[in-house]
């Protein structure tokens, strides 16, 4: 065997070896895996990472796109800025897209502590007077994200042209049947088949994860500083501003009559339903929902 024979044989080894640890790393590490992959998918796609500071904590958020108009894109409870990577691609070439990470959530502050709406609600508003000091932008939010997003539009309604609702949580809900902070494997399994879909296969290495992780979410500390005060139902009629509805038709935790129960409450509201998809569209139905985003923004 020659010696350039062996080197390359010896370059696969170890290449394999990389993939294998990763694959470990992975399964035992699923949110970490999910995060470090969407936030580096942001980059690869060309979004750049930026961070304002606002009462001392720091505010994390990308940038990319180059579009006409301004979308900020807020994330749900537990997530962050990288799980809109899947559709900023493609909107990137509609929009200046702002991606955020809401305060104790991915890189932006506080890491501990009870984490108020009104924490939410100023850290959105710090980045939109950043970002567009003068101009509204198109908001869009997925579940809680869509929640701060009403809470904003509806103190800031001058700032908001477009709002886009996906999955959008806040309104008044018996929310009884949902196992948020699952207690064994089975209520785990339950919990991730609400938002991912009744038909979604899930990994057991995705239940253990929930089971481990659920407590130290950042939900937890949501809930921790009080929501009712929050609740968006007497809100909901001074949104004057366009607003649009993107719903999935398997949403397992905020189901098709809570979004026609919104709808119903929004003058002028729109509603379009994914068949195929459950809590999250953009993710797990990604042309569809940027189909849809990119016409009902036009």
């Amino acid at each position: 065997m020659s010696a350039l024979s062996a080197f390359a044989i010896v370059i696969v080894v170890v290449v394999a070896a990389i993939f294998v640890a990763l694959t470990i790393w992975a399964r035992r590490h699923p949110l970490e895996a999910f995060v470090k992959l969407t936030r580096r998918a942001l980059r690869r796609a060309g979004f750049q990472q930026h961070e304002i500071a606002i009462d001392g904590s720091r505010l994390v958020y990308f940038r990319g796109g180059a579009g006409p108009r301004t979308m900020v894109l807020v994330h749900g409870v537990n997530d962050q800025a990288g799980s809109w990577s899947a559709v900023a691609p493609q909107l990137a070439g509609k929009f200046r897209l702002v991606a955020i990470d809401l305060p104790g959530h991915g890189q932006s502050d506080p890491a501990t502590g009870p984490l108020p709406m009104r924490m939410l609600i100023d850290g959105l508003a710090a980045i939109v007077d950043h970002e567009s000091p003068d101009t509204p932008v198109i908001l869009t939010g997925n579940s809680m994200g869509g929640w701060v997003s009403i809470l904003y539009a509806a103190e800031h309604p001058e700032r908001v042209s477009h709002l886009v609702l996906e999955d959008a949580s806040g309104m008044a809900w018996d929310l009884s049947h949902v196992p948020a902070f699952p207690k064994d494997r089975h209520e785990a399994l339950r919990l991730l088949r609400m938002v991912q879909g009744p038909d979604v296969p899930i990994r057991e290495y995705l239940v253990e994860a929930m089971l481990k992780l659920a407590p130290t979410l950042p939900q937890a500390r949501v809930l921790a500083a009080g929501i009712v005060e929050w609740l968006v139902d007497a809100r909901l009629p001074s949104l004057h501003m366009p607003v649009t509805l993107i719903w999935g038709a398997h949403d397992g935790l905020l189901p098709l009559d809570y979004a026609k129960a919104l709808q119903g409450r929004i003058p002028g509201s729109q509603l379009h339903v994914i068949e195929s998809a459950a809590h999250s569209p953009h993710r797990q139905c990604a042309n569809d929902f940027t189909r849809i985003l990119i016409e009902a923004t036009a």
